[in-house]
C-alpha cells in the first residue's frame, strides 16, 4: 500500500465529504452537484452482479447512495472509513482501511479511483496499478477521475480558496490534461482508453437551482459530446493492460 500524507488527511472531519453531500443546502450547493454528477456518470457500472472496488473511498459516498454491485470501500484514512462503516456498511456494501481486506475479496469486475492521481507522482501511480491489477478480473473496467487542469478549472480552483474550501495546492503532485492522462495511462501499460471532460459550467448553476444546475449540464454535455469539463474520466479495459516494471 502507498503511503499517504497523513497530517493532511487526517485532518478532516470525519465523513467530510459525505457530510457535505448531504447538507441540508445541498440543492444549491455547487460541491453537492459536482459530487453527484461525478458519481451519477460512473453508476452504470456499479450494477447488480458486479464486484467493486473503490480504491480511497473517503467517507464511502460512491458505494452507499450509487452502488448496486458488491462493493469493497478502502482507504487508508481511518476516520472516514470509520463514517463510512456506520453510514453505508450493509450484506453488499463493505468498507475497509486494511490493504490485506483487498487481497482476500474475490476478484473484481470494476475499480473506481477519483480523485487520487492528482496527489500521486507517475511512479507511485504506476506502482498502485501494478499492485490492484492482482486483483481484477481480465475483462475487468477500471474508471479513473482527475481534475482536468485547464484555465476554467484552475479559475473555479482560486475561487475556492476565496470562499476558504479546501486548499490542495500543498500536496498536488500532478495536473493533468486529457493529453498528459492519455499518455500516463500509456505509459502504465495500457493500450488505450476512453477519456472524457465532465461536469462542465453547468453546475455552476447549482447556486441557482439544482435540478436546473443538472440539466443544463447534460445538454452542454449533449450538444458539444464532452468536450468541455472541470474533471476528466477515464474508461479503461483491464484486458488491455500488460505490467510495466
Amino acid at each position: 500500500m502507498l503511503n499517504y500524507n497523513k497530517q493532511f488527511w487526517n485532518k478532516l472531519t470525519q465523513g467530510y465529504y459525505d457530510l457535505s453531500f448531504n447538507n441540508i443546502g445541498k440543492k444549491k450547493s455547487i460541491q453537492h452537484a459536482w459530487h453527484y454528477l461525478t458519481f451519477k456518470k460512473q453508476q452504470k457500472y456499479l450494477i447488480s452482479g458486479q464486484t467493486h472496488l473503490d480504491y480511497a473511498c473517503g467517507p464511502g459516498t460512491l458505494i452507499g447512495k450509487f452502488s448496486k454491485s458488491q462493493s469493497l470501500g478502502f482507504d487508508p484514512a481511518t476516520n472516514q472509513i470509520k463514517y463510512a462503516d456506520l453510514t453505508y456498511s450493509d450484506e453488499n456494501k463493505k468498507f475497509t482501511d486494511n490493504f490485506e481486506e483487498i487481497q482476500k475479496h474475490e476478484k473484481f469486475n470494476v475499480l473506481t479511483i477519483n480523485g487520487l492521481f492528482e496527489y500521486l507522482t507517475a511512479e507511485e501511480i504506476k506502482i498502485l496499478i501494478n499492485q490492484l491489477a492482482k486483483f481484477l478480473h481480465e475483462d475487468a473496467k477500471i474508471v479513473i477521475t482527475t481534475p482536468n487542469y485547464s484555465l476554467l478549472f484552475r479559475f473555479v480552483e482560486a475561487i475556492s480558496k476565496l470562499f476558504g474550501i479546501l486548499n490542495y495546492a500543498d500536496i498536488n503532485k500532478n495536473k493533468y490534461t486529457e493529453k498528459k492522462l492519455a499518455n500516463l495511462i500509456k505509459d502504465l501499460g495500457f493500450k488505450g482508453c476512453k477519456i472524457k471532460k465532465i461536469l462542465n459550467v453547468g453546475v455552476l448553476f447549482s447556486f441557482i437551482n439544482f435540478k436546473f444546475a443538472i440539466a443544463v449540464e447534460e445538454k452542454i454535455e449533449s450538444i458539444f459530446d464532452n468536450k468541455f469539463g472541470f474533471l476528466l474520466m477515464a474508461e479503461i479495459s483491464f484486458k488491455d493492460y500488460k505490467e510495466i516494471i
